[in-house]
């Protein structure tokens, strides 16, 4: 009897070990995946509402500025998307507090 519940204990803990991390992992995924897709969807409506395109200044268009905005392919990560866009501020702080030439 004793030899019968240990083996069926030792088989119920082992699914448990096996099966409950992956579940937890699955779950993990699918989280990530929605995650991903939110941020792909926001980063699209960003680029399209016009937050990218770079500033009028005397109704004249800075070209240099704009090279640097429009020229950088589609970002790949995170970071570099939050690099891209300090580098881009950081472009604009500079052209505008420029003298006008």
């Amino acid at each position: 009897v004793w030899t019968t519940m240990s083996r069926g204990w030792a088989f119920v803990a082992a699914a448990f070990i096996i099966i409950v991390p992956m579940y937890q992992e699955v779950k993990a995924i699918f989280k990530q995946v929605a995650k991903n897709r939110e941020d792909k969807i926001r980063e699209e409506n960003n680029s399209n509402s016009g937050e990218n395109q770079a500033l009028n200044q005397n109704g004249i268009l800075l070209n240099r500025l704009q090279n640097q905005i429009y020229t950088t392919a589609r970002h790949t990560n995170k970071q570099e998307y939050i690099f891209q866009r300090l580098r881009n501020t950081l472009a604009r702080v500079l052209a505008i507090s420029k003298p006008a030439q």
